[in-house]
């Protein structure tokens, strides 16, 4: 995948923001090179979109297997999504005469490590074939993924957060969305006037790389003033606080964009309240979201499919565990929602129904 001269430019400052740790420079760990040049930036990343061209028939396999996911707290809507797909997934491998077992288990809280921690450490304790990923920070879950390696136990992180340890990285193009979030609000908002960015925890790679992307878009653009961009930790109460206090600094802010639909719909309710005309983009995809779109609520999303993320990640994994050979990161299907495809099904959207092929 083709990246832009900005995108490459700034590979090694975010890398450096998003405070890689030092066991990511260490050769021997599968994803290390994906850790030098950033997640986001790869060279040699894949869009699933160009990959499932090429892919085949999911060779099959007799044993029994058993795939754990240890993911982020399902009070989040989002990772409830990509729990259910990964769930969708052993259905589906199931009824195709596969002898698969996906563990699916969240963290208690957005903020919950060392418990997401223990989810993994038991998986590991377990002796499951594989595992897949999605942890709270870039460091939390480092301990479980040690003794995974030290097990043989291969890893696919799923979304958040990347980690060398994984030989294999699904996820949302996070910088990409950035982008595309900042684009939608630039076009919309007329190219000019004040906007602002609402981020996640400061401590998660995705937040500080759709930041990022969000900044990046507007370096150029003598037109746009960004006003503020606010730290809102995925919280819905905080992205209203800060939304709230934003439109009574700048009565004419123009947009805001938001690291997930949490924060969105929390800023939208302070927009609503405050009867302005400010426009508000989410990340994530969520129903609410997408559902607020359609009654004419929230103006968009940049929407990442959780549930067909999820999906794709357990595909790759039973693909690596049949000896295939997957590339170390693959970008999931994304698209902005507005009003003009908010009804739009996957398949309408990106011209094909995600439906695995089996030998």
């Amino acid at each position: 995948m083709k990246k832009t001269r900005m995108a490459a430019a700034t590979a090694m400052a975010l890398t450096v923001a998003m405070g890689m740790s030092a066991f990511a420079a260490e050769a021997d760990l599968p994803s290390a090179d994906v850790a030098e040049q950033g997640y986001d930036f790869y060279d040699q990343a894949v869009s699933y979109n160009d990959l499932r061209e090429t892919l085949g028939a999911i060779p099959k396999l007799d044993e029994e297997i058993t795939i754990g996911f240890a993911t982020k707290t399902f009070e989040n809507e989002f990772w409830r999504m990509e729990g259910e797909g990964a769930e969708t997934a052993e259905k589906t491998f199931q009824d195709a005469g596969y002898k698969l077992t996906v563990d699916v288990r969240g963290a208690q809280t957005e903020t919950d490590e060392e418990g997401q921690l223990t989810l993994l450490m038991d998986m590991v304790n377990k002796g499951y074939n594989a595992i897949l990923v999605s942890g709270i920070s870039e460091a939390n879950l480092v301990p479980g993924m040690e003794a995974a390696m030290e097990a043989g136990i291969d890893l696919t992180t799923v979304m958040d957060a990347f980690t060398p340890y994984s030989s294999t990285t699904v996820g949302a193009w996070h910088y990409q969305a950035g982008v595309q979030g900042a684009e939608w609000i630039y076009n919309t908002i007329g190219q000019k006037g004040k906007v602002a960015c609402i981020t996640g925890l400061s401590q998660a790679t995705a937040a500080q790389a759709r930041t990022q992307g969000f900044n990046d878009f507007y370096a150029d653009k003598s037109d746009i003033e960004v006003v503020a961009v606010q730290n809102g930790d995925w919280d819905r109460q905080k992205a209203y606080d800060i939304t709230e206090t934003l439109l009574q600094q700048y009565p004419d802010l123009g947009g805001i964009y938001c690291n997930n639909d949490t924060m969105a719909m929390g800023a939208l309710e302070a927009v609503i309240a405050a009867d302005s005309d400010c426009v508000i983009v989410g990340t994530d995809g969520t129903s609410e979201a997408v559902e607020s779109i359609k009654a004419g609520e929230l103006d968009a999303t940049v929407d990442f499919f959780p549930n067909i993320m999820s999906q794709i990640a357990v595909e790759m994994q039973v693909r690596k565990l049949a000896g295939e050979d997957i590339p170390k990161v693959v970008y999931a299907p994304q698209s902005i929602r507005d009003a003009g495809n908010a009804e739009a099904s996957f398949e309408e959207i990106f011209g094909y129904e995600y439906a695995p092929v089996f030998e």
